[in-house]
């Protein structure tokens, strides 16, 4: 049963003199996604970006896949947008690059909008999905770990960040129910293709999509429902599984770390990091904001889609250590195969899952007989205001609304460009003149929320080397200033 497509002061659209307030909101939020638009404008490709490029130059695709899958990594699918990144596209590369992290931007969104229709099954207007869906994307780039690798580094972003569209798509498509042969047979195809991909993109996203399959083919058999279809996409993601794990190059990789391979440990640093970043999202105003705002959201989908009726068949407990386990399954990789964490992406690919996962507990405690009345409870216009107010403080001025903002009208971000604008024009230049040299002066003030690795220290060498070999340069010509 459909959804009455009409405001509501029952559902979670607002009572008639509300409309404005509501439509004022819906603009002010359009307006916080402007800001990590206007902040690509700004980026530069970075360290791994001219690694990739450089090395990739004047080798074939199966000779670089085959390269890179002996000596470095199994990333068979990420791999491959490596060799032909923006960097290949032109020699004023910057357009192209700063077109990637707007383009993951449009499609996260659209992602995102493609899970929200397939679970509330239409109970909601386009309008009201596009609306959750743009309030999932902003909670997502607030509090994301790392919003410059996650975004604004094409070498990050794509391997992490196209992994996670990916996989919300395949979510998505996994909650269909077609009802014809052919539309069936459809969507399995696509879930194949998109198994194949996904797995291959990192470890990360490989493990969560080995833990989903195991998962949906233990529930297949036990229901005796779709059970082929399901023993055929984990057969698909265990055969892929194996290819990247197996991979020589991850012994080369991890040979450069130590404490590599300690089950125990790797197991107990990722739960402390579970605590961490759980505990930290959940104290996030913007979250706790619309937590409130989602009890009149919740009370829609309840009356209006099927699988809410099933809630209370869920155990509490299990579902509430979901997010802990999706953030053990997303820093366990990164502890077993370098010994530590080093850096925050892996972490943004928990936290996209965590937005979703959040709101089903919620729900699901929102159903016991305890808190019952609560589901029930409509907020006064005053204070519905109030928590609309504070959902938009919370997003743009905490966390990395806070910075992006900041870097923005700081003068920050334009700084950044200015000086990498400056390196790679000097570097070219250098290029042509075997005798010149040229030193990169350290940043200043760096900018919060668009990658750089000099916050705390001079430029490492091997980043000025892979610039310098991208742009023809001899590495010696290239050297860090104080």
């Amino acid at each position: 049963m459909k959804a009455d497509k009409h405001l509501s002061s029952q559902g979670f659209s607002a009572p008639q003199r509300l409309r404005v307030p509501f439509s004022t909101f819906s603009v002010l939020l359009s307006l916080s996604l402007l800001t990590y638009l206007l902040l690509a404008l700004y980026a530069h490709p970075v360290a791994d970006d001219f690694c990739y490029a450089a090395k990739s130059r004047g080798v074939s695709l199966w000779d670089w896949s085959y390269s890179e899958w002996l000596y470095w990594n199994g990333r068979y699918a990420s791999n491959l947008l490596m060799i032909h990144g923006p960097l290949s596209w032109s020699d004023d590369f910057l357009p192209g690059y700063r077109a990637v992290p707007i383009v993951l931007l449009a499609l996260t969104f659209l992602s995102i909008w493609f899970f929200l229709r397939r679970i509330t099954q239409q109970a909601l207007s386009t309008g009201q999905e596009m609306l959750g869906a743009l309030v999932f994307l902003l909670l997502y780039l607030n509090l994301m770990p790392d919003l410059g690798e996650g975004f604004y580094w094409y070498t990050g972003a794509v391997t992490y960040q196209l992994g996670s569209i990916l996989l919300v798509v395949h979510l998505g498509l996994l909650a269909s129910k077609p009802r014809n042969g052919w539309m069936f047979a459809l969507i399995l195809l696509l879930n194949i293709v998109l198994a194949v991909l996904i797995v291959g993109m990192d470890e990360v996203h490989m493990l969560l999509m080995v833990c989903l399959h195991v998962a949906r083919t233990a529930r297949s058999l036990r229901k005796r429902k779709a059970v082929p279809s399901s023993l055929l996409l984990l057969a698909i993601v265990a055969g892929g599984a194996a290819l990247m794990y197996f991979a020589p190059g991850n012994a080369v990789r991890g040979g450069m770390f130590a404490d590599t391979h300690l089950f125990w440990r790797s197991l107990g640093m990722s739960a402390l990091q579970a605590v961490r970043f759980v505990g930290m999202w959940v104290l996030s105003p913007a979250l706790l904001a619309f937590s409130v705002l989602y009890i009149a959201v919740h009370r829609q989908l309840r009356e209006h889609v099927s699988a809410f009726v099933r809630l209370p068949q869920l155990s509490r407990w299990i579902t509430a250590a979901l997010p802990f386990m999706l953030v053990m399954a997303s820093t366990f990789p990164a502890y077993w195969s370098t010994g530590q964490l080093g850096q925050h992406r892996t972490i943004n690919v928990a936290y996209l899952f965590f937005i979703p996962l959040w709101f089903l507990n919620l729900s699901l405690w929102l159903e016991r007989p305890m808190l019952k009345p609560i589901s029930r409870l409509l907020l006064p216009p005053k204070a519905m205001l109030a928590f609309l107010a504070l959902a938009l403080l919370g997003l743009n001025l905490t966390h990395n609304g806070y910075a992006a903002n900041s870097d923005l009208l700081s003068g920050r971000a334009a700084n950044y460009d200015r000086v990498l604008s400056q390196r790679e024009t000097a570097v070219r230049a250098v290029a042509t003149d075997p005798e010149a040299r040229v030193t990169f002066v350290r940043l200043e003030n760096p900018p919060e929320s668009l990658t750089n690795y000099e916050k705390l220290r001079p430029l490492r060498s091997w980043m000025m080397d892979c610039e310098a070999r991208f742009f023809g340069a001899e590495e010696r010509q290239v050297q860090a200033g104080e």
